[in-house]
């Protein structure tokens, strides 16, 4: 497994995010990238899914597109 602080990026597809952003953070990406332990941290206690990709996080800044769970 990759940890986060040895990943190097190789150009801006590395980055670029599901949602079209160029950035790091979002469960997709970390998925992409193969950081499963930092998504376990990130997932632990969910209190919102991705409406694009149904991907639980505990916060609404790790998903593209974040909505409570619950909400239909």
């Amino acid at each position: 497994m990759k940890d986060m602080n040895e990943h190097r990026v190789g150009d801006v597809t590395d980055t670029l995010c599901r949602c079209g952003e160029t950035h790091k953070g979002h469960i997709c990406w970390l998925s992409r990238m193969e950081l499963f332990i930092e998504i376990q941290h990130l997932t632990d206690n969910p209190t919102v899914a991705c409406s694009e990709c149904g991907a639980k996080a505990n916060m609404p800044h790790n998903v593209c597109f974040p909505k409570p769970l619950g909400d239909e």
